[in-house]
């Protein structure tokens, strides 16, 4: 009696486990594409935080080179101490030492001045590089070993007066970033990468 039933109904049974099969695998491939376009959404953010952090470094370590670095500020800041040491002097008009004491006194508190700024400008550099370190935090611990090596060599190069380096570093960085968040093609396409002959 239950031999017949099962075979009356078999084809209903088949059927009922072939759509519970189906419906099993459609739903792990669906929670699969979720989870990867969710991997790929975070991925995104962190690429942006790191690329925007990095912007912020260059920024103020280009203006730091415009303020400081550059000859004509280097001259600008020796004719103020100059001016500086002849005003001392000019106003200490008494003879003997005690002009030249007053002019060197005078230059001594604008170099302290001058050092003084220089040190604030390098400070300023300290917010946006914790920044940069946070976001590439999360890169350098990234399954993609291109990746986490492109972002290691920005941070290197970041550190260093190298701007070609770093230019160099950064379009590396790019590129991995691009590959990592370029999805793989399905398993059937690669299958038949795999087979097709290569010309």
């Amino acid at each position: 009696m239950l031999t017949d039933l099962i075979t009356d109904h078999a084809d209903a049974l088949l059927a009922a486990l072939l759509g519970v099969a189906l419906t099993h695998g459609l739903n792990r491939r669906s929670r699969r594409r979720e989870e990867r376009a969710a991997d790929t959404a975070t991925l995104t953010a962190q690429v942006d935080a790191f690329t925007t952090a990095l912007a912020a470094v260059r920024t103020v370590a280009a203006s730091n080179r415009t303020l400081w670095e550059r000859p004509q500020e280097k001259l600008r800041a020796a004719a103020i101490i100059g001016l500086g040491f002849l005003g001392g002097w000019a106003r200490a008009d008494t003879g003997g030492p005690r002009p030249i004491t007053a002019g060197l006194a005078e230059a001594a508190h604008l170099i302290s001045r001058e050092v003084h700024a220089g040190k604030l400008a390098l400070a300023h550099l300290h917010s946006p590089i914790l920044q940069l370190a946070a976001a590439a935090t999360p890169l350098l611990r990234h399954a993609d070993e291109r990746l986490a090596q492109a972002t290691d060599a920005v941070i290197t190069a970041a550190a260093g007066p190298d701007d070609d380096a770093l230019d160099a570093a950064v379009r590396a960085f790019a590129q991995a970033s691009r590959q990592a968040l370029t999805p793989r093609p399905p398993r059937w396409t690669r299958l038949r990468s795999r087979r097709s002959p290569t010309a």
